[in-house]
């Protein structure tokens, strides 16, 4: 059985070869914001017609109290929603879930 979350939680994700620790913040059951140093990456949400999760277009995005991310430093990894990102936040997600 599956659980929702209501509270912010902290994931750790690889992006190239280095760990990314994140927060998501539940927006629903089927919907979490991402955030990467107290900065708003973007949203994911579970398709309903296909069951994986993908991005929601940033113009769709309520940013809240958070500032848009920016990547500034060079020698840090740019955190991208791009498909491999998206799926293992969703795995983590989900996995938060079956918890």
């Amino acid at each position: 059985m599956q659980k929702y979350i209501m509270d912010s939680f902290n994931i750790t994700i690889t992006i190239k070869d280095q760990p990314i620790s994140l927060t998501l913040q539940p927006q629903s059951p089927e919907a979490y914001k991402v955030i990467y140093h107290d900065m708003l990456v973007g949203e994911i949400v579970k398709s309903k017609d296909f069951g994986n999760w993908e991005e929601l277009p940033i113009d769709q995005v309520s940013p809240g109290i958070y500032k848009m991310y920016e990547h500034h430093d060079s020698n840090t990894v740019k955190v991208m929603l791009d498909e491999k990102t998206i799926s293992e936040i969703g795995t983590e997600i989900e996995r938060q879930q079956q918890g």
